[in-house]
């Protein structure tokens, strides 16, 4: 925006930050993990097989989003372009107001995975139920400050008083922004789905989740509200598939090993492991 380029400005910035972002991971991996080593085909063709079951699954998790999202976009785009700009906005304002719950899925997952390779059930139970109530905990603090804020961010944005843009970011900064717990809860899952041999739950869950649980309840919420209706049949969906996540992740939890009756032996290689290095 400072050199008058306006959206193509916008654009260009968001490359450039992302080439940014993308060199300085590259260049930490050279510099301080050794990587970009010469491969070794053996070795190569050794690991690809447990790589790719995976990273298939979470590949193809990972495209649901912006196939999702590309819909919403478009029947957000029926009511004009204040409309988008407003959709555009709480896009922005998604990944800053919820960074805690995206995170949390990639810090939960290690512990979920080490305690079931523990074969410790009640642990990983725990960590699964104490991340569904962090998540909780974080979307009401996080919904109570956006409701604060909604006159600043009225004034950040120039949003006008009675215009689409100023609707959709106060329905976001309410009520919608609770919803949220939600997709928290199918991120927690999702998580606890990839580190207990399930990827393919993960996958089918974002799926469902951003198309039978998006294209029809946008077509039916716009039809009722207009514009907000878009966000709020997004919204839905995500209620619906974090209830059929949370009844996955009960079946696999159910199925989870038992701890050992004898710990002892487990405890005492323990120590040799890590006290002999043996």
């Amino acid at each position: 925006f400072g050199l008058d380029l306006e959206l193509t400005g916008a654009a260009l910035a968001s490359v450039a930050a992302r080439f940014t972002i993308a060199g300085a991971a590259l260049w930490a991996i050279h510099r301080h993990h050794g990587g970009f080593g010469r491969p070794d085909f053996a070795g190569l063709a050794g690991d690809t097989r447990p790589v790719f079951a995976i990273a298939i699954p979470a590949i193809l998790t990972q495209l649901a989003t912006p196939v999702g999202q590309a819909y919403v976009t478009r029947a957000m785009a029926e009511y004009g372009e204040e409309a988008v700009a407003g959709m555009a906005i709480v896009g922005r304002l998604t990944p800053v107001a919820f960074a805690v719950i995206f995170a949390l899925s990639g810090a939960v997952g290690p512990i979920i995975a080490q305690n079931a390779g523990a074969r410790n059930t009640d642990r990983v139970t725990r960590a699964f139920r104490d991340a569904l109530l962090f998540t909780g905990a974080v979307t009401l603090l996080v919904s109570a400050v956006l409701f604060a804020l909604r006159g600043p961010l009225e004034w950040l944005f120039a949003l006008h008083e009675a215009g689409t843009a100023r609707t959709l970011v106060f329905l976001f900064a309410g009520p919608l922004s609770l919803l949220w717990f939600f997709n928290g809860v199918i991120f927690v899952a999702n998580a606890g789905f990839n580190n207990l041999g399930h990827p393919f739950y993960s996958t089918m869950t974002n799926w469902g989740r951003h198309t039978l649980g998006t294209v029809p309840l946008v077509i039916l919420f716009a039809g009722w509200f207009g514009a907000p209706g878009v966000l709020i049949g997004q919204a839905a969906g995500g209620v619906i598939f974090a209830l059929i996540s949370l009844v996955l992740a009960r079946r696999i939890l159910g199925e989870a090993p038992e701890a050992p009756r004898h710990s002892f032996p487990l405890h005492a290689r323990i120590v040799q492991v890590f006290t002999h290095r043996r």
